[in-house]
């Protein structure tokens, strides 16, 4: 093994002994996603690994819980209450009943009446978590397109439900974290939404967020947008003139960052321990690293909310819903993450 591969290994243990928690009185709610994906069947199967570290509620309608308990966690401990105030400290997965219908919907079959539901999941255990009656939300994938026109994705949704304008799409993985310029929209809006403000004003909230979950690690790498970052304006302008000025500027004020740097290589060196957050310009740039490099591992999480939202980096899964095949390692990630950061945040 080489000394880098140690340092990785050596990170990796730390990660995970971070995540070994005592038990402790946080209120963690769950979304069930998409009633015809795999969401519920991840949840049934990583919820033992994490169910004394925090107290768990479950936003699902009835009958989908049970179609999926009874094939995927027959003996599991599990209560269904009418409102919050029913949780208490036994080591319980309690059910909130979203209060829908959800008997017509098929395994694998993508269908309005399973985005609406998903959504109806989401709406409830938002509200608890603005009304502070749940400390975070673990959110189980949804279909946008069974949603419909508009929906945009939950990071989005819940953002704009907390009244919040800042906040971001962050990708935590055991060995470095991602932070996303831009979200959901085609590349040629991700490149004309880029300017040197918003990347000032991206830096800084970054840093923030860093310190407000008590990181100790808060050196900040923003990645180039053209390859060998414009190499000197041959192959664009864009790192040049927009983003070199908001490094330059945020490192002045204080702020542990550089930039920008050649994506091609940039990843790995953050993977290796020569950086702790990526801020990546847009979606795929950041996004196929993560998921190469730590595939079922890293977790979405959702930076500038006044509660912890964490969720799988992955998606419904249609083609294997229902049938026992899905993995519930990345649930099971965004479970403990949520833990962490809740108690990071206190």
């Amino acid at each position: 093994m080489t000394a880098g591969n140690v340092r990785i290994e050596d990170r990796r243990r730390s990660q995970t002994a971070a995540t070994e928690f005592p038990r402790m009185q946080a209120t963690i709610g769950i979304t069930a996603g998409d009633p015809a994906g795999i969401g519920l069947e991840v949840v049934l199967k990583s919820i033992s690994s994490v169910l004394t570290s925090a107290r768990w509620v479950l936003f699902v309608d009835r009958h989908v819980f049970e179609r999926n308990a009874n094939r995927f966690a027959a003996g599991l401990n599990r209560r269904w209450i009418d409102d919050l105030s029913g949780i208490t400290e036994e080591p319980v997965l309690f059910l909130h009943d979203a209060g829908g219908n959800s008997t017509g919907i098929e395994w694998g079959k993508l269908s309005r009446e399973a985005g609406q539901r998903a959504i109806a999941y989401l709406e409830v255990a938002g509200a608890a978590a603005l009304a502070g009656h749940i400390d975070a939300i673990v959110t189980a994938p949804v279909s946008k397109e069974a949603i419909g026109k508009g929906f945009v994705g939950q990071t989005d949704f819940l953002a704009e439900r907390a009244g919040r304008t800042q906040y971001a799409m962050a990708f935590f993985a055991p060995t470095f974290k991602v932070v996303l310029a831009t979200i959901h929209v085609s590349l040629r809006e991700a490149l004309a939404q880029i300017s040197t403000e918003h990347y000032v004003k991206l830096i800084r909230f970054v840093n923030r967020q860093l310190q407000r979950f008590k990181f100790d690690g808060r050196r900040i790498a923003v990645a180039a947008i053209n390859p060998h970052a414009g190499e000197g304006g041959m192959f664009g302008r864009e790192d040049t003139d927009l983003l070199a000025p908001a490094v330059r500027q945020c490192a002045a004020d204080g702020i542990n960052v550089s930039g920008p740097h050649s994506a091609d290589s940039l990843y790995y060196r953050a993977h290796s321990g020569e950086f702790d957050l990526v801020i990546a310009p847009y979606h795929d740039q950041g996004l196929i690293p993560i998921k190469l490099i730590a595939h079922g591992e890293a977790t979405n999480v959702t930076l500038g909310l006044p509660y912890v939202r964490t969720s799988p980096d992955h998606g419904t899964a249609f083609s294997i819903a229902g049938k026992g095949e899905a993995d519930p390692s990345g649930m099971e990630a965004a479970l403990k993450c949520a833990v962490d950061l809740v108690r990071r945040g206190k």
